[in-house]
């Protein structure tokens, strides 16, 4: 038959596809719960709730067979064939200045200050808020700190749906055959199985339960037996498991949900400090570049001027040599330079979460200068001077108050001692009340719904267990109470990690802020030295090259110190905003200021 083949083939393949079918909705199901859980955890305990989110679900992965070999992916120990074999090491010749003088022609160097290799730009800068938006879309970390918060509302999920109705249903079918003790008697027996489970709020246990059993001799084609059973039972502690203790689970998980999200949102405002920090130095390397190739050029020209002057008998051969070397040393620095950007760009674009292979050119990059406008502007709030500086009592209560950290470990006491409470009613002993109520239908009569209340069936009992053996819950007790001790002494020693850290960022943005102006002041001074020395180099000439290239080298070096001081302390600032507790980001890495805290922009 055509095409049956295919058919056949095809049948086995559909409950595959809906199961699988299934498995995806089962997942995003699972997700809409989890957000809106954290949702409002988050709007409850941070008053600003961030989406979680962890992306929509591709494929069911299914294991290949090298998930089952017991020795996976053995190590090649052999060597590529490029690793042994050598090659002459690159040798530069060095310049006889006895038959050239000066070495090389009076020719610019093919050497040129550009870029070393061609990188497509993005076509629009790429700021420290696209940075931020970054990080908090592709950073590894940043991602498994929202797996980590999924985890815990999802382990609460499981917790309130335990504490609420639980039903459960057996449908069995049972084929006997008897052989030739009863001449091959064949029996069919259906039980149906109905229950449902309810924890009580203060410990025990309700359920009922309904079972239905009809037997069916298939010889004969007759029933043999028919009858159902229903039970109410309730099992309820008295003293030990007894109380607020018994949703000590659902408790816990609840309050640990709220340490999440204080968790996540802490790393949240931790990480855009480490992002910044890495786009600030990126921002200085890149800058430094600039500076270098700017020096370069001039020392390009010193070479050529020297060079000339020597040809025509106006300059000494010393003097072309000395230009010359310092030609190449600040060669030398542009190309360290221009590598050390490299391998800065690779360690921020890793810091992000962005392919190292993703071409991020230096004209996509703000300017320092450019930053410095726009916290003028108002544009990076969070960049800016806080007046909160200036009042650091202010920022210590304020820190010691809202600080995240510091309030989970205020209520890890809590926890501490309701696990003293815990382990105190496990030294009382047991003492439970269990009642059972139970109907049934006439076995004589075969009716699956026949229940009569005559047949009603009522038992209860107390038990009491007396404690003679509870070693391991004295030890327990102990364990609770230094448990308690320790919550107390941590809780502590981040007050006064607070303050330290509060200090410390109060006095770096003093000495950043001292720093820089000695660092304007010493390239204002240096500026004013270099031109002073191209002057008397190039105009007067009553000075040697040497004090140019000083004045220039000095000029470079002031010039880096002070983007080190600009960076340092934008980097100060967030630190501070950081141990104060006072710093935001949305989403898309907008900064917004802290209205609680006044005195901040």
């Amino acid at each position: 038959m055509p095409g049956g083949p295919v058919r056949w083939l095809a049948i086995p393949l559909v409950p595959a596809l809906l199961l699988v079918a299934g498995c995806h909705e089962i997942v995003r199901q699972t997700d809409r719960d989890v957000a809106a859980v954290i949702r409002e955890r988050q709007q409850a305990a941070l008053r600003e709730p961030i989406p979680i989110e962890l992306g929509e679900l591709d494929s069911l992965p299914s294991p290949g067979p090298s998930a089952y070999r017991y020795t996976p992916n053995p190590t090649d120990t052999s060597v590529p064939e490029e690793f042994t074999t050598t090659v002459a090491e690159p040798t530069s010749q060095p310049t006889d200045t006895t038959s050239q003088p000066v070495g090389v022609a009076a020719s610019r160097p093919t050497s040129q200050p550009t870029a070393t290799a061609p990188i497509t730009s993005r076509g629009r800068i790429f700021t420290v808020t696209d940075a931020l938006a970054y990080a908090q879309q592709h950073r590894r970390e940043y991602q498994t700190a929202k797996e980590d918060l999924y985890l815990s509302a999802l382990a609460l999920t499981l917790e309130r749906h335990l504490w609420t109705p639980i039903f459960a249903s057996d449908l069995r079918a049972v084929y006997g055959n008897f052989g030739e003790a009863t001449d091959f008697d064949q029996a069919m027996r259906f039980v149906a199985d109905l229950s449902v489970s309810q924890r009580l709020p203060y410990g025990g246990e309700f359920t009922a339960g309904a079972v239905s059993t009809l037997i069916r001799d298939v010889k004969r084609t007759i029933t043999a037996s028919e009858g159902s059973a229903v039970s109410l039972d309730l099992d309820i502690p008295l003293l030990r498991n007894a109380g607020h203790i018994a949703r000590e689970g659902l408790v816990q998980l609840e309050r640990e949900l709220t340490y999440s999200v204080r968790t996540f949102e802490r790393f949240r405002r931790e990480q855009m400090v480490t992002v910044a920090r890495a786009y600030f130095d990126l921002l200085r390397s890149k800058q430094q570049v600039l500076d270098s190739e700017q020096s370069y050029l001039i020392f390009i020209d010193d070479f050529e001027r020297a060079t000339a002057k020597y040809h025509a008998k106006q300059g000494t051969l010393l003097d072309a040599q000395r230009a010359e070397q310092a030609m190449l040393s600040a060669e030398n620095s542009l190309e360290e330079a221009r590598e050390a950007f490299r391998s800065q760009a690779d360690r921020f674009k890793l810091q992000i979460g962005m392919p190292v292979d993703e071409p991020l050119p230096r004209s996509d990059l703000e300017d320092i200068e450019t930053i410095e406008r726009r916290i003028a502007d108002g544009t990076y709030p969070l960049l800016a001077r806080p007046q909160a500086i200036d009042h650091e009592s202010r920022a210590l209560d304020v820190a010691l108050e809202r600080r995240l950290d510091r309030r989970t470990l205020s209520n890890r006491i809590d926890d501490a001692r309701r696990g003293v409470d815990i382990s105190r009613n496990a030294l009382l002993p047991d003492l439970d009340w269990t009642s059972s109520l139970t109907f049934d239908t006439d076995p004589d009569h075969y009716k699956l719904g026949g229940f009569h209340v005559d047949r009603a069936n009522w038992r209860t009992e107390v038990v009491l267990s007396l404690p003679l053996e509870r070693t391991a819950e004295r030890n327990q007790l102990r364990r609770s109470l230094i448990d308690l001790r320790r919550a107390h002494r941590s809780y502590q020693q981040q007050g006064e990690r607070i303050r330290v850290d509060v200090r410390g960022a109060v006095n770096e943005i003093l000495l950043q802020e001292r720093s820089l102006e000695i660092q304007r002041r010493a390239v204002f001074v240096a500026e004013r030295r270099r031109e002073y020395a191209k002057y008397r180099f190039e105009e007067i000439g009553d000075i040697s090259n040497r004090d140019k290239v000083e004045a220039e080298n000095e000029w470079t070096n002031a010039r880096n110190r002070l983007n080190l001081a600009k960076t340092s302390r934008w980097s100060a600032i967030l630190e501070f905003r950081l141990a104060t507790e006072t710093l935001r980001i949305d989403e898309d890495g907008v900064q917004q200021p802290d209205p609680d805290l006044p005195g901040t922009p």
